[in-house]
């Protein structure tokens, strides 16, 4: 993980990360050794000799503030170091007294950059001390040669410097990134905290899988559809450029079956459109995607760290857990609402929508309570599963006959209810009458042919009227259908039907 630049006057103040902390130690011990250094050399010096280690100080000074202060180490700085280096090491009373510099320099240059460019700034440091031993005599001043064994003898201690510093660097580095991690997931888990929206569950985890990218060096991650033939591409984060829609799934083929067989990560061969598009990184992995079968995230780079995995895997645990709660959530809810065995609204559901239905302004809303005649005949003779047979489809029937926005609900037993907007009690018991007729149709069942029928009440919704009164008033009103013969329908208010088995209106 890079390191962030540092703020104005930031390098006067002790930072509280640890990395950074131990950066701006380093910086600060590379400056004292250079402080002391310089001290030292300066007794008995001349003058072109003290224009020399003001010189190199002021060099190196400048580049290492500069290095702290920007997060970088440019090439050109790490050649002004050697140089400042072999300079001072010239103006020195021996060479060997710009050990302590090198060895604080080496130090503080470990913690920037990669590990290759450390090596190169070592490399470059003992280049200015040998180029300083050989320069000795060149230089005016310098009656006798240099001491040679001093330095030489501990030359070979920089490069172990090297090893120790960059080893601690990457330690520091890759505790700072693990923090980095953590502290995404965290942010995530909070993020997720009442999403009930599977899309923006799944976008949000997106957004998370982005930025661990641009927190991890060189990390690409692939989302794919394995259709069998190809590898859809669908979306890519990091380090990816111009990757093609499709990808040849066949190097990846065996890896991608191992990691939706194992649920974790798997090794894999990368196809080489993939490589050529994320600069080379041959190092790739599949994750499955929990409850997405074919789909998988495919995370690649030059070295992945088993500790980003980790994170990847958890990132996507995270929003599976996520979608699965909200799926659950809202099979809750439509169970809360539904009766189980016919699909339409149950009896709360129905009960809140009259209730809304009472409390809102005046309309023309109007309750039919629907009761089978002759149900209780079928249970007997052809048993109780083909009864819950003839329930769904009369259900069906009658959800069939009412239009949105009117509700159809099964209140329990063979009893049914419908919520309508109708113009008039003409319009209601037309509709009612209607659905005496789709119930009364035969219907087949498995255990054979089944017929019944149906009874009506209708009563309308009142301002000012409780629902519970309204209800019962239709209930009442089926009541008196089925007394005057079954079969019809009856309004709340009006007079009793006369014609026996007529559909209509006394």
């Amino acid at each position: 993980m890079p390191p962030p630049p540092a703020t104005r006057w930031s390098v006067f103040r002790r930072p509280a990360d640890l990395v950074e902390r131990t950066r701006w130690l380093f910086c600060a011990a590379a400056l004292v050794s250079l402080v002391l250094t310089s001290l030292g050399a300066v007794p008995g010096a001349e003058t072109w000799q003290l224009a020399a280690i003001t010189g190199a100080v002021a060099a190196l000074v400048t580049s290492w503030l500069h290095r702290y202060a920007t997060a970088r180490a440019p090439l050109a700085l790490d050649l002004l170091d050697a140089v400042a280096i072999c300079v001072f090491a010239l103006a020195s009373p021996v060479p060997a007294a710009a050990l302590g510099v090198t060895f604080a320099a080496l130090w503080f240059r470990a913690v920037y950059g990669r590990t290759w460019e450390t090596g190169a700034y070592t490399a470059a440091q003992c280049a200015g001390l040998v180029a300083a031993l050989a320069l000795w005599e060149v230089v005016p001043g310098h009656a006798t040669a240099a001491p040679a064994a001093p330095l030489l003898g501990a030359l070979p201690i920089a490069p172990l410097l090297a090893v120790v510093a960059r080893h601690l660097a990457l330690v520091l580095q890759e505790h700072q990134l693990a923090q980095a991690w953590d502290a995404t997931l965290a942010r995530l888990v909070g993020q997720l905290l009442g999403v009930t929206d599977v899309e923006q569950i799944r976008q949000r985890g997106w957004e998370a899988v982005e930025h661990i990218c641009r927190l991890t060096p060189g990390l690409s991650v692939v989302l794919v559809e394995d259709d069998g033939a190809l590898l859809v591409v669908q979306r890519s984060a990091g380090s990816v450029r111009q990757l093609p829609p499709t990808l040849n799934r066949t190097p990846a083929a065996a890896g991608l079956a191992a990691a939706a067989v194992a649920h974790q990560p798997w090794r894999i061969t990368p196809p080489r459109q993939l490589v050529a598009c994320t600069g080379g990184a041959g190092s790739w992995a599949a994750i499955p995607m929990p409850d997405e079968p074919g789909r998988h995230l495919l995370l690649g780079g030059r070295y992945l760290r088993p500790e980003g995995m980790v994170a990847i895997q958890s990132l996507v645990n995270q929003v599976s857990l996520a979608v699965r709660a909200t799926s659950a959530h809202r099979e809750l809810e439509v169970q809360a609402r539904t009766d189980a065995l016919t699909g339409l609204a149950n009896r709360s559901s129905f009960s809140a929508a009259l209730a809304a239905a009472t409390a809102g302004p005046a309309g023309d809303p109007w309750v039919l309570f629907v009761d089978l005649d002759d149900f209780k005949p079928v249970n007997d003779q052809l048993g109780h599963a083909a009864g819950d047979e003839l329930l769904r489809a009369v259900g069906a029937r009658l959800a069939g006959v009412v239009r949105a926005p009117g509700l159809c609900a099964r209140l329990g037993g063979d009893e049914f209810a419908v919520l309508v907007h109708a113009a008039d009690a003409g319009e209601a018991e037309a509709l009612g009458r209607r659905l005496v007729e789709v119930a009364s149709d035969p219907v087949q069942l498995a255990a054979g042919t089944a017929r019944v029928g149906a009874s009506v009440g209708a009563a309308c919704v009142l301002p000012g009227v409780s629902w519970t009164s309204t209800l019962q008033q239709a209930d009442l009103a089926m009541y008196a259908a089925k007394a005057a013969g079954k079969n019809r329908v009856q309004v709340a208010g009006s007079a009793p039907p006369v014609t026996t088995g007529a559909l209509t209106r006394a």
